[in-house]
């Protein structure tokens, strides 16, 4: 009688152990969430939400109006300043190489992210016009739609490891402010508009 009660006890235990639930594993390396990394997240984000950006805003300004872009301008605008980076990098590699005045006319321009003479906030995030993105790329002028010359806003872009440009942002002066103004020429991230979800 007693060997059978210790045998029943000992089929709980192991039937128990059994039920035990295994350990979560961690998180593979291509999802970790890496601290400063808001732009990855963000894209990860509208790809799993499937949320596309329907505009980018810049706002009105001292006597300037606002001046808004459709995602498809954004996109025209990307695709045009890739072909313009594929020709200043052809006009770098002939041997006389390209003059200064000559890069100066180019539509690509370099773009530092330096930090801005006058924030808007304090705080190390907002020194910089694109706080995510590290070193420095290429600026491209959208389309002006208030008159002549360039528009208030740019978009920026950044050279990968192999040669290609990736798409990192849109930035804009702040058009309230004068010229004379010490952060006339700061540049700050224009962040993109979604279409309201339709209520049910």
């Amino acid at each position: 009688m007693r060997f059978n009660f210790v045998l029943a006890i000992s089929c709980l235990v192991t039937l128990a152990a059994g039920l035990v639930l295994p350990i979560a594993k961690p998180l593979s390396p291509g999802l970790e969430v890496r601290e400063g990394s808001r732009e990855e997240v963000t894209g990860i984000f509208a790809r799993d939400s499937k949320k596309t950006p329907t505009h980018y805003k810049v706002p009105a300004g001292g006597d300037k109006p606002s001046q808004t872009y459709s995602h498809k301008q954004v996109k025209q605008a990307i695709t045009a300043a890739k072909a313009a980076h594929s020709v200043l990098r052809s006009l770098e590699a002939r041997p006389s190489g390209i003059s200064k005045t000559a890069r100066l006319k180019q539509p690509i321009q370099p773009f530092g992210n330096g930090n801005h003479r006058a924030p808007k906030k304090p705080g190390p995030y907002h020194q910089k016009s694109l706080p995510n993105m590290k070193g420095s790329g290429f600026e491209f002028a959208l389309p002006n739609k208030h008159g002549a010359g360039k528009g208030p806003a740019r978009i920026i872009l950044q050279e990968k490891s192999n040669g290609k440009l990736k798409f990192k942002g849109v930035v804009a002066h702040d058009q309230s402010r004068a010229k004379g103004h010490p952060g006339y020429n700061d540049h700050f991230q224009v962040h993109p508009g979604f279409k309201k979800p339709k209520k049910h």
